[in-house]
């Protein structure tokens, strides 16, 4: 090995790699003949932070026109496998740097097929965050090898078809969806769009808003779908709408009626902060449905030193939630994260919605927006407890957030004891007590005695609250138990 690398030094490559010299690196390795050898060396190293400064380095020298094609085909099965990796950083890096391969650098018909069949497994194994980039980076390949892209979509509707985990599904549904919106090839989007119109008409909840937020999609980033296509589509909508009325078909439909391009060209040449002095915030809606660079522009204002700014492009994204996709969604997660804290009741409501739809909307969003609730909940601020039982209450419109509902419930069931937070508390169960109905007894008898064991020393305003919920409560055992002896 040492022979092989005689030309540089490759500890001290790795050395620089290890703390994020990747400059230097870069310039020791432009000089190796060797270099995929040396790649492959350090994406094998045992630590992870190797391996995951490895792939960004890699991707340094392929923006740098280092590594020649073949070199990157070369590295490409060694990129694959740490897709695999159970550090999930270094999983996501290497999907991340696929998704960069497949824009930047033109390789094989046989490589497309690799990286595709990779991407696809990571989807159908239902892996979150890593799950939803995956589908990400298959709509790359809507604008290459077009007979892989027919494959691939057959894919892709089998398992959505074939798949009850809603992180596959959602995964699924995010690469039809970008493969639609980029491919060249009309009759591809439109053979997705007619699939996934027939899925409209599940009974399943969560998938029919997921396909919908999906055409929605579509139909605002691809303007060369058919007359026909848009006919059939309204016509289902529209069947649809007079059996399970909902504000997000209608909108749809209106989209697909309404023809917006002549007054959007007219104001696509401002800028995005321009088009918000002028109050036309709904023209940054629809601008940043149909353009990426717009939406980033929108993003971007998120972190601005102007309030008014931020609060600017927070109204656009509450309007346009269902069109970010998974990264972009990603994205503004820390930024939410601020706004539910806000002193503006607009602000923290509106960002509590959003929080709540990108966590049905993408799963892989999961872990991060509950581990902002955990911290909120568990606070000793007053204010973050809010904020979290806010994010619980508009997360429990959705019937699978049940179990989430639960375990906050007997989470903050122990906080009761605290006098600073015992009424926002008692407030939050006021407010769900119609959740009440789905718990089990053993909950409900918990429950009971917490709110018994504190009214003694509740203030009169307290009281009152516990007094309407020990009623509702025992009521709900009486028939629980009622029905359990009819049973017998």
């Amino acid at each position: 090995m040492a022979k092989e690398f005689s030309i540089i030094n490759i500890r001290q490559v790795r050395n620089d790699v290890k703390n994020w010299k990747i400059k230097d690196a870069a310039e020791a390795i432009a000089l190796a003949k060797n270099k995929v050898s040396i790649l492959e060396y350090l994406l094998n190293d045992k630590d992870s932070e190797v391996k995951s400064n490895t792939l960004y380095l890699i991707e340094k020298l392929i923006k740098e026109k280092v590594l020649s094609p073949i070199e990157v085909e070369n590295l490409l099965d060694k990129i694959i496998e740490l897709t695999k990796h159970p550090y999930e950083k270094v999983s996501l890096d290497a999907i991340k740097l696929l998704k960069f391969i497949l824009e930047n650098v033109d390789i094989s018909e046989n490589s497309y097929t690799k990286i595709s069949e990779a991407l696809t497994n990571v989807i159908k194994e239902g892996r979150g965050v890593l799950s939803e980039y995956a589908a990400e980076s298959l709509g790359v390949l809507g604008i290459k090898v077009k007979i892989l892209v027919r494959k691939l979509v057959s894919a892709l509707l089998s398992i959505l078809k074939g798949s009850t985990k809603r992180e596959v599904q959602s995964a699924a549904i995010t690469a039809l969806t970008e493969i639609a919106i980029k491919s060249n090839d009309k009759e591809i989007s439109e053979n997705i769009i007619n699939e996934l119109s027939e899925l409209v008409k599940s009974e399943d909840e969560y998938l029919r808003e997921r396909v919908l937020a999906a055409i929605e999609r579509i139909i605002s980033r691809h303007p060369q779908i058919s007359e026909e296509a848009i006919k059939n589509l309204s016509n289902a909508l529209m069947t649809l709408s007079k059996e399970k009325g909902s504000e997000k078909i209608d909108r749809i439909i209106n989209t697909l009626k309404e023809k917006k391009e002549e007054l959007l060209e007219e104001f696509s040449k401002y800028k995005v902060e321009e088009l918000f002095d002028l109050e036309k915030h709904e023209i940054v809606a629809e601008l940043a449905k149909r353009d990426e660079n717009v939406l980033d522009a929108v993003i971007d204002l998120l972190s601005s030193e102007d309030y008014i700014k931020r609060t600017d492009a927070l109204w656009v994204l509450s309007k346009i939630v269902d069109n970010l996709g998974p990264s972009k969604a990603y994205s503004i997660l820390p930024s939410l994260g601020s706004f539910v804290k806000s002193k503006n009741p607009w602000v923290r409501d509106t960002a509590t919605k959003i929080l709540a739809t990108i966590y049905f909307l993408y799963p892989g969003t999961k872990n991060y927006i509950l581990s902002l609730l955990d911290s909120l909940v568990k606070s000793p601020k007053k204010e973050d407890l809010e904020a979290g039982l806010k994010i619980v209450e508009e997360m429990s419109k959705n019937p699978e957030a049940i179990d989430l509902f639960k375990a906050v419930l007997i989470l903050t069931l122990k906080r009761l004891q605290e006098n600073e937070v015992r009424l926002p508390i008692l407030k939050f169960y006021a407010r769900m007590s119609d959740k009440f109905l789905v718990l089990d007894e053993d909950v409900l008898e918990v429950m009971f005695n917490a709110l018994n064991s504190i009214y003694e020393r509740a203030t009169d305003e307290e009281r009152l609250i516990i007094t309407q919920l020990l009623d509702l409560i025992a009521t709900l055992k009486t028939k629980k138990q009622e029905a359990k002896e009819s049973l017998q």
